[in-house]
């Protein structure tokens, strides 16, 4: 446009001045086209495949940039949880006629679980400014996943009085393989294996009337089974981004998982109020790391958007009926307690008494987090409402606890996990 102008007012005015500057935007042009495409290799170092909750890592990224000539803004982008501490993930290279070569280093503090994904990226800007920028990101990425930390209870020791506690550490399972140790003589059952029906005592029992054969009752192998439900409705973010009721749910499932596996009892876990990730009784090393990834992924912002509406607990242990009904587990329940959701944990919990009716009094366990702590107070009146809060979901715990449950409130603010844990349950 500029180059038509002038080329034409010279022309007319016989100006040979305005005509040679009429070449000018020409060649600004030209050399704006050859220089603009510069090309931007990138390799990173870090950060690890997998860190701990507050853990500080290192990332360093490397790059070369060839072609162009210009300013060339290159970033890595960090989650919004995470706190940078050292260092920038942002710098502006300018690019001369050679190729440049570059680096940056940073780092941050992983302030909350989850999987999260480091891509770099990259902006260039030409020299003259008539083209617009240019956005690119780098193929390669780099995955993070942040676990919670675990406790030390093993170093930890128990208060000299006898601690109420779900699970004695010599506790035998119900379920799982026949040992050699003889327990008693019963009464056949259906599905009992044919090998074990004591044949002598059958006839005698005969002789008495009976009419069902007597088998013979052995030890199982390894400890109690437990089943474990864990709530991830959307309103459990209670608190800030950081801290909040959910995130507090996910550590406490993700260390009982371990304090339990690690010590060889049988665990199985129901994930309610989401997509209903459902895993059946197991032990060992990799019920633990099935379990502890997909509590990874309840950390993500989009949890609770898509949930199954209305399922709530009592939803949860009805389609956990054929667990509950068939192995005699101990029940843990991990949640937070609100008038919103009062009604169907009081019906949850009557759903377990009835299915457990026939057999042993169910032992349940209710984790009550409390995150009321964690919400912004601007005022008074904030911190007022933040308190009356607080006393409401500790007074519905007081109730749960008149059906014979054992209800845990934690204040994570006020409160570590092994004290909560180590106050009921015995862990050694």
């Amino acid at each position: 446009m500029w180059f038509t102008i002038l080329f034409f007012s010279g022309f007319l005015l016989a100006n040979p001045v305005l005509i040679c500057a009429s070449f000018i935007p020409v060649f600004v042009y030209i050399v704006e086209v050859v220089f603009s495409s510069s090309k931007v290799v990138i390799s990173r170092t870090g950060p690890p495949s997998s860190s701990r909750l507050g853990e500080v890592v290192d990332v360093r990224i490397d790059g070369k940039i060839t072609g162009g000539v210009g300013a060339v803004v290159v970033h890595d982008e960090i989650p919004k949880p995470f706190q940078l501490v050292e260092g920038t993930n942002y710098k502006v290279v300018s690019k001369e006629f050679r190729d440049k070569e570059f680096s940056l280093s940073y780092k941050m503090r992983c302030t909350k679980c989850g999987n999260y994904v480091f891509k770099a990226g990259w902006e260039t800007r030409s020299i003259f400014g008539l083209s617009r920028s240019q956005y690119s990101t780098a193929e390669e990425i780099s995955e993070l996943r942040v676990f919670p930390v675990l406790p030390k209870i093993r170093r930890m020791r128990l208060p000299a009085p006898k601690a109420k506690r779900i699970q004695p550490s010599g506790s035998v399972a119900d379920i799982g393989p026949l040992s050699t140790d003889f327990k008693e003589i019963r009464n056949y059952f259906y599905g009992d294996p044919l090998k074990i029906i004591n044949w002598k005592a059958s006839a005698k029992a005969a002789g008495w009337g009976r009419l069902f054969p007597m088998v013979n009752e052995y030890e199982r192998e390894g400890k109690l089974a437990i089943w474990a439900f864990v709530d991830s409705a959307f309103g459990l973010r209670v608190g800030n981004s950081i801290d909040n009721a959910l995130e507090y749910c996910i550590r406490a499932a993700y260390i009982l998982a371990y304090c339990f596996l690690s010590r060889g009892y049988s665990l199985g876990m129901y994930i309610y109020n989401h997509r209903g990730e459902t895993f059946q009784t197991d032990l060992g090393k990799k019920q633990f790391i099935r379990i502890a990834e997909e509590l990874l992924k309840l950390a993500s912002p989009r949890v609770g958007m898509e949930v199954f509406w209305g399922e709530g607990l009592s939803g949860a242990v009805e389609r956990s009926r054929r667990y509950l009904m068939v192995q005699p587990s101990r029940i843990i329940v991990i949640t937070h307690l609100a008038l919103g959701n009062w009604s169907d944990v009081s019906k949850g919990v009557a759903k377990i008494l009835t299915y457990r009716r026939l057999r042993e009094k169910p032992n349940i366990v209710l984790i009550n987090v409390l995150p009321y702590g964690f919400i912004p107070k601007a005022n008074y009146w904030d911190t007022f409402a933040a308190e009356m809060l607080d006393m409401t979901s500790r007074s519905l715990s007081a109730r749960l606890r008149e059906f014979g449950l054992t209800v845990l409130d934690w204040d994570p603010g006020r409160e570590s996990i092994e004290n909560m844990l180590l106050s009921t349950l015995r862990m050694r």
